[in-house]
């Protein structure tokens, strides 16, 4: 048994391995530029510390820009150090990245070209001398103004601390989770690699032979063929045994660079303010409770499902009711307007900001499949959509609809940012009531994606709603389904449930009856395509993110010391079999999953007169 488990093992090894050959063939060479032409003053040249650029592939970078119409082109080293180049394959699809107009940016963190308006509009001040991590950080934020990029190898370039530029791809290749977290996931795919063979050559050292041999020529194969020649791959190969783990040592006892230390200065003077409100009591958050149900007044409410803060983990505990008449689910006790501020602080901006663009980054599919429901009934020539944020639905939109003006709302500011950026023709700060008398009659849609359940009276935004739109108009509403069995089976740690910040879960019969009595006919429903991913694996990464995988996080109890440092070992521990068996489940109830979704997608037309 154990000797077939080895071999499986290595069918996996080799799966791997072949798909990120596959994924650094995608990689393209840069072309060699003539000596004699002219510098490109419409292009930028970023370089991290102790990083020298030739001038002529400087100038070669741009035309290559220039010609493939980009707007960023990270500079990979042709013979960058294998761990380098694994690291930026594992989290990247390079065909895949060069057509992709929506994801955040990312590169080896040696040398960027970028478009000189893109430089200026992100707010780059300086472009010589960067850690690393400031480069991953520029490079990260370059992408969102530009609409093509790409990643290049290029000989004739190299960079020095190559531990200190591994710190610095890991942490600007973090996809989901923040920025801290990077580390952990790199290094611990590494780690389970290697231990993985080590057990095998415990228990049965012949098999583990062949596997041990397999995982240190594994590189060879990797490397083969692809335009990257790393400087250190026979070494690598010889002494892999060696050099995983001393390379993980390095890169966890690595100095701090520059830009970390101003991260952890900020993350210090957060901590300094959250201990303060933590310390006068989470329990003043809490307003009284309601005795009727603020949908439809009946007083028929029951407890329905206790939840905690799975997205930050800030501390509290959030009672959810039903009502029994009509089956509207609501927070009760609300939290009041000074919490919701406290647990809506580093959400969307601040310390979350990062994240919370990489989540929004990623959720293209669903933009245009709201995009696609409203060109299906209609050709919109002004749209409006509530609670926007940064606008990442605008931008995706335009893309379907080029004729369409596409303005954004949102009491943040988050949708100035948008329009700086260009998402969004016009941005609105403010509530949308508050707004309203100044926008009846110019959109012909109106839009609230996920926006209805954070607001303190959703009937009363739906009255303005009806009261903007011109007759004819359209209301596009996408919300999380409380009714989905997997909310009931999860319990507090399905994930729409979303507390704290959403107060409101509506039954798709209750938000269809209060359109109707509005004046607006549902002209279509959606469920499967507003589906929000699974459901399982959703709560699992939750779980995870509850016990603490960010040790760091500024509005934990204590500063972290030993305690807390093993709390994180624990769960990294307990992360992969726990995601494994949420996977396995969300696979065994597909059948379910489609009859159940996790959201749906209505659009009503208002009727005439």
């Amino acid at each position: 048994m154990a000797v077939g488990l080895i071999a499986i093992i290595a069918v996996c090894m080799a799966a791997n391995a072949w798909r990120l050959r596959s994924r650094l063939r995608g990689l393209r060479t840069l072309p060699s530029g003539n000596g004699d032409e002219p510098s490109d003053p419409e292009f930028v040249l970023l370089t991290a510390r102790n990083v020298e650029v030739p001038a002529e592939i400087a100038r070669a970078a741009a035309r290559y820009a220039r010609q493939n119409e980009l707007g960023l082109v990270d500079l990979m080293p042709r013979d960058i150090p294998v761990d380098g180049a694994l690291d930026l394959a594992r989290h990247t699809d390079f065909d895949a990245y060069r057509d992709d107009a929506f994801g955040m940016g990312r590169g080896a963190c040696h040398a960027v070209l970028a478009s000189r308006d893109a430089v200026s509009a992100a707010g780059v001040e300086s472009v010589h001398d960067l850690d690393p991590d400031e480069l991953g950080a520029a490079t990260a934020r370059l992408k969102l103004y530009v609409e093509r990029a790409d990643i290049v190898v290029v000989a004739g370039i190299a960079g020095h601390d190559q531990t200190a530029f591994r710190r610095a791809r890991m942490r600007s290749l973090a996809l989901v989770i923040p920025q801290t977290l990077a580390l952990p996931q790199t290094l611990g795919a590494m780690a389970a690699g290697y231990l993985l063979v080590a057990a095998a050559l415990a228990v049965a050292p012949a098999a583990g032979a062949g596997l041990a041999l397999w995982y240190s020529c594994a590189p060879l194969l990797i490397f083969a063929g692809t335009p990257v020649r790393p400087r250190d791959l026979r070494r690598v190969c010889l002494l892999r045994a060696v050099h995983v783990p001393l390379s993980i040592v390095r890169t966890l006892i690595a100095p701090r660079t520059r830009w970390e230390r101003a991260l952890l200065d900020r993350r210090e003077d957060a901590r300094a303010w959250y201990r303060a409100e933590i310390d006068r009591g989470v329990g003043r958050f809490v307003g009284p409770r309601a005795t009727e149900c603020p949908w439809c007044g009946s007083d028929e409410l029951r407890g329905h499902v206790v939840a905690r803060d799975i997205l930050q983990g800030k501390p509290g505990r959030f009672t959810l009711e039903r009502c029994g008449n009509c089956g509207h689910v609501f927070q009760n006790p609300r939290v009041t307007p000074e919490g919701l501020a406290f647990y809506y602080k580093d959400v969307y901006d601040g310390l979350g900001d990062v994240l919370a663009e990489r989540i929004l980054s990623s959720n293209t599919s669903w933009y245009l499949a709201r995009a696609a429901m409203v060109r299906r009934a209609t050709e919109p020539r002004s749209w409006l959509d509530v609670g926007t944020g940064k606008g990442h639905f605008c931008r995706a939109a335009r893309t379907v609809l080029p004729d369409t003006r596409l303005d954004g709302l949102d009491f943040g500011s988050a949708v100035a940012e948008g329009g700086r950026r260009g998402w969004i023709d016009r941005a609105y700060r403010g509530e949308f009531r508050a707004l309203a008398p100044d926008l009846a009659g110019r959109y012909d849609v109106i839009s609230m994606h996920h926006y209805l359940e954070h607001t303190p009276d959703p009937l009363a935004e739906l009255d303005t709603a009806a009261k903007v739109l011109p007759p004819g108009g359209h209301l596009l509403i996408e919300l999380p389904d409380p009714e989905s069995w997997f909310g009931r089976v999860l319990r507090g740690f399905w994930v729409p449930w979303l507390a704290p910040q959403h107060l409101h879960m509506i039954p798709l019969a209750n938000l269809r009856a209060a359109l109707e009595q509005r004046g607006l006919e549902v002209v279509s429903e959606e469920r499967r395509e507003a589906d929000q991913g699974p459901d399982f694996a959703a709560s699992a990464a939750a779980v995870v993110n509850t016990l603490g995988l960010d040790v760091d996080r500024p509005w934990w109890p204590r500063v972290p010391g030993p305690r807390e440092y093993a709390g994180v070992i624990g769960t990294l521990v307990l992360a992969a079999p726990l995601m494994g068996a949420a996977v396995l489940l969300d696979l065994l109830t597909v059948p379910i999953a489609r009859r159940n979704t996790n959201a749906y997608r209505v659009l009503a037309r208002k009727n005439p007169g």
